[in-house]
């Protein structure tokens, strides 16, 4: 046992400790108290609003909730909005690749293919929506990209990157009137075409050189539309300007000479089946490098400025496919072999990772190989899950 020497010194020396943490506490309340009075007496000698509190902001640091989870889609692929983010669309890669529309609640609205085409003849990837609300679709068997109305209405078609359908029709039969409707399949040799009041009748399909193989399509607020080429050897990225009209009968003179940048390759620069491009509020231009499992960041003047997401970190990318850039520069990137969603703040002179969100699986907020991503005004996100059948709804 403690003798009573012993516990009178155990004794004291918890008073001093709890003197010391109680002068510690007084001292901090009385430098605030100095404060509040400092601020009190300098409002009554100039009475004038105090300065703001400035607290910082988080807001880019929070990782998104899943909602819920939109289905009745094969293997989708590709995703939009329409302008206002009313409707859906989601293209499909499995069963009768088609386009498939829905409204915010994910109740399906109707489905659209190219017209002459049968399911093993078509392949919808990726899609965008341009101001007026048409919508592009990239598709890989036609080597193509086909422009609907909002209803999912066939307008026109992007053969070449200088040439359109409706501008192909008009040159052979002379004038293109109103009303007049057209088609073509890259397996036909004909192209279709039928002037109001007339039967359906053919001419001669285009004959290309070499053909492009249009991929992924992104169109940003001005109007500029980027495509990336993954056709063999000529891995490159596409910018367009968009005719006013409604077809695109105008598409040579106002894209004859569109400016490209990159080409096939591993180095800078250099891009390996490209996936999609969108642009930031600085005019940089972000491309998922696919194959090479990286981001490329070109300028506005497209000058190439640097790579990002190689290497094994946490922002480490495996498979990039779709990305997207929101009113917050946030860029979003679709990893379909990590299975998630990284997400990059790109507001400086370098991007900064923020977080990921996901995880491989077949439960809710679970993917299975996703590939494109949207999101709308309000923060909903919008991702297609592919191989779970499903496109999956989150939120800020």
């Amino acid at each position: 046992m403690k003798d009573k020497h012993a516990m009178s010194e155990e004794i004291t020396t918890k008073d001093n400790r709890k003197n010391k943490r109680s002068l510690a506490i007084l001292a901090v309340l009385l430098l605030l108290l100095c404060l509040v009075s400092g601020l009190f007496i300098r409002y009554l000698l100039k009475p004038e609003p105090l300065p703001e509190l400035i607290l910082p902001n988080n807001e880019l640091n929070y990782p998104p909730h899943y909602l819920f989870s939109i289905y009745g889609v094969e293997q989708p692929v590709g995703i939009a909005l329409s302008p206002d983010g009313s409707r859906i669309y989601v293209s499909e890669s499995g069963g009768e690749r088609m386009i498939k529309m829905f409204n915010r609640d994910g109740d399906e609205l109707g489905a659209f293919a190219p017209p002459k085409t049968q399911r093993g003849e078509r392949s919808p990837v990726y899609m965008a929506t341009d101001q007026h609300g048409r919508l592009f679709v990239t598709d890989r068997l036609q080597h193509a990209i086909f422009v609907y109305d909002a209803d999912g209405t066939y307008l026109d078609t992007l053969l070449t990157a200088d040439l359109s359908l409706s501008e192909y029709v008009d040159r052979h039969i002379g004038g293109l009137q109103d009303g007049t409707t057209y088609a073509y399949n890259v397996f036909h040799s004909l192209v279709y075409y039928q002037i109001p009041g007339y039967e359906e009748a053919t001419i001669p399909a285009p004959i290309f050189p070499s053909r492009w193989a249009p991929l992924g399509i992104r169109i940003d607020a001005q109007n500029n539309v980027f495509v990336t080429n993954v056709q063999e050897g000529s891995n490159q990225v596409h910018t367009f300007g968009l005719p006013a009209d409604t077809i695109l009968t105008g598409w040579y003179s106002v894209n004859q000479n569109s400016p490209t940048f990159g080409e096939t390759g591993q180095h800078n620069g250099e891009l390996s089946y490209p996936n999609t491009a969108v642009t930031d509020s600085h005019g940089r231009i972000y491309v998922s490098d696919g194959n090479n499992g990286r981001i490329a960041v070109w300028d506005s003047n497209h000058n190439f400025l640097y790579n990002f997401g190689g290497g094994n970190g946490e922002d480490a990318l495996s498979l990039p496919r779709g990305i997207f850039i929101d009113e917050k520069d946030r860029l979003f990137v679709v990893d379909a072999v990590g299975q998630n969603i990284k997400v990059y703040n790109v507001t400086g002179e370098e991007p900064a990772f923020l977080y990921s969100f996901g995880d491989w699986g077949m439960e809710d907020g679970l993917f299975n190989y996703p590939n494109d991503i949207v999101v709308d005004q309000s923060g909903r996100i919008y991702i297609v899950d592919r191989e779970n059948h499903r496109v999956q709804v989150w939120s800020y």
